[in-house]
C-alpha cells in the first residue's frame, strides 16, 4: 500500500552522496545502471572514511570494481572525508562539511541528488541528510530523493507489516522480519521499475563489497532502488516522535527486565548506530548542546 512504481526513462545528472562505499549501490545501484545506460552523467561521492586501519583503501577499491559494472570510471568516484568520528560530536566538522557538500552540488550542476534519509538509522546518514537540508535554496532546481536504509523505526498506523511481523516472533519465536526498508512517515515509497538484467547487475555490484560481507548485501540488499521523493524542507530535530515511539518503550523496559528477554521478545534496533540508546538529535550534534 506504501508503495509505487518510478520509471527513469531519460538521461540526467545523477548526484549520488554516500556516506559509507556500500550505501551507494544499496540506495541508488539500480539508477546509476539505468542513467548511464541511457547516456547521462553519474557522480558517486562517499563522505565518511572508514577508522579501521586498512580498510579506507580496501573500501575504496571495492567501490570501484562495482561501479565499473556500471561503466564507471575513476573520475566518477570521489573520496572525502567529511563526517564526524562514528561516536564523536563534532560541529565544527560539520559546518565544514556544509560548505564541501555545497561546492560538489555547484560543481556538478546535477538535475538528480540521491542522499541516504534521516531516519535514525546510523548517524552518518542522519548528518548528510540533515547538511543536505540546510543548505538546499530556492534556487536550487535538482530533485531530491532520500534513500531509507535501517531505521528503528516501528508504527501500527505507517509499518503494519513491522507490527506483524514482531508478534509472530514474540508469539512464537521462530519469524524475524527483514525486509526493504520503509519510511518513517506514512509517505509513499518509490521502487524503481528495474529489468531482470538490471536487478542481477546490481547484485554483482553488491558482491564487491567483500569487506562488508558481500553475500549477505546480495542476499538482504539485493532489491531494486526504494526511495522517498523529498516535497519540502525537513524541520525535525528528531527523525521521528521518540517519546511516543517503539523504541523508546523498548529501551524502558531495558531499565526494569533482563536485556537478553526484551531484546529476543521485542527486536528493534537500538537506536541509530554511533549514537545507540537514543536517536540522532540534529541541533545536539550541530550545537554540541
Amino acid at each position: 500500500m506504501i508503495e509505487r512504481w518510478l520509471d527513469w526513462d531519460s538521461p540526467g545528472r545523477l548526484l549520488i552522496l554516500a556516506p559509507h562505499e556500500d550505501d551507494c549501490v544499496i540506495t541508488a545501484g539500480g539508477l546509476g545502471l539505468r542513467n548511464s545506460s541511457l547516456g547521462g552523467a553519474t557522480r558517486v561521492v562517499y563522505l565518511a572514511r572508514d577508522e579501521t586501519p586498512g580498510l579506507p583503501e580496501r573500501r575504496e577499491a571495492e567501490a570501484r570494481t562495482a561501479w565499473s559494472v556500471a561503466g564507471l570510471g575513476e573520475a566518477d568516484l570521489r573520496f572525502f572525508d567529511l563526517m564526524p568520528p562514528l561516536e564523536c560530536r563534532d560541529p565544527e566538522k560539520l559546518r565544514r562539511a556544509a560548505t564541501a557538500l555545497r561546492r560538489i552540488i555547484n560543481e556538478f550542476e546535477p538535475t538528480v541528488v540521491v542522499m541516504p534519509a534521516f531516519e535514525g538509522g546510523h548517524i552518518h546518514h542522519d548528518m548528510v541528510a540533515a547538511l543536505i537540508n540546510r543548505l538546499i535554496t530556492p534556487a536550487d532546481q535538482f530533485t531530491v530523493f532520500e534513500a531509507p536504509e535501517y531505521s528503528p523505526y516501528v508504527s501500527l498506523l505507517n509499518t503494519p507489516h513491522r507490527i506483524l511481523a514482531l508478534t509472530a516472533r514474540w508469539l512464537f519465536g521462530v519469524v524475524a522480519y527483514v525486509g526493504p526498508p520503509d519510511g518513517i512517515d506514512g509517505g509513499p515509497i518509490l521502487k524503481l521499475r528495474m529489468a531482470a538484467r538490471e536487478l542481477a547487475d546490481k547484485r554483482r555490484m553488491l558482491s564487491a563489497f567483500v569487506s562488508q560481507n558481500a553475500p549477505s548485501l546480495v542476499a538482504t540488499r539485493g532489491y531494486p532502488d526504494r526511495l522517498v521523493a523529498r516535497t519540502g524542507a525537513l524541520h525535525r530535530r528528531h527523525p521521528f516522535a521518540f517519546d511516543r515511539s517503539y523504541l523508546r518503550l523498548v529501551l524502558g523496559l531495558h531499565g526494569h527486565l533482563p536485556a537478553g528477554l526484551v531484546n529476543r521478545l521485542l527486536p528493534v534496533q537500538l537506536g541509530t548506530i554511533g549514537r545507540m540508546g537514543t536517536i540522532t538529535d540534529w541541533n545536539a550534534e550541530w550545537n554540541n548542546v
